[in-house]
Order: C-alpha cells, then sequence, then structure tokens
C-alpha cells in the first residue's frame, strides 16, 4: 500500500481536524471481485498490521493485508468534487 504526497496532506489534516492518529483499512463487505475496503479513524486493534506509510500510521485488518498491496490513497480533484481516493488493481 502507499499514500502519495498529496493523500498524505489531505490524511494529515483531517487526523489534525479529529484529533487522531492512526487510519485504519477495514473489510467492508464482499463483493463479486473479493473484499470491499473501507477507511476510518481508529486506533489499531490486537491482530491488525500497523504500518507508517509516507509518514502517516496505517492498521490493516488482518484478513484483508493481501488485498493492500497493490493500493494507493490519494487525493484527487475532479469535475464533480475533490477527495481521497483509494485506488489499485482488480481482480475483475
Amino acid at each position: 500500500m502507499q499514500i502519495t504526497d498529496a493523500g498524505k496532506t489531505f490524511i494529515e489534516d483531517v487526523l489534525k481536524q479529529n484529533n487522531a492518529n492512526c487510519i485504519r483499512v477495514v473489510f467492508a463487505g464482499q463483493g463479486c471481485c473479493g473484499p470491499k475496503l473501507g477507511l476510518s479513524l481508529d486506533e489499531p486493534h490486537d491482530d491488525d498490521v500497523v504500518q507508517i506509510l509516507n509518514g502517516i500510521k496505517v492498521s490493516i485488518e488482518n484478513r484483508i493485508v493481501p488485498h493492500t498491496t497493490s493500493l494507493t490513497l490519494d487525493f484527487r480533484t475532479t469535475e464533480v468534487g475533490s477527495g481521497l481516493v483509494m485506488a489499485g488493481q482488480s481482480n475483475c
């Protein structure tokens, strides 16, 4: 998993605004191509894998670690708005 510099800046602002120090990648349901992933502002759970990515503390739910290796968190702006995007390869 990677976090771009633009993603880092956005995440740091969100962490500061919410008095948090970690983001957590979580299982958010099952889709046709594998698990759906979500993000939360949460402290690591006991069985999470914790990494520092581009200066950001990230905990990843243990059962989805293999599904996060090709993910990138980035901040993007489009004609419909802007925000944090989780991009990666799909098995579909």
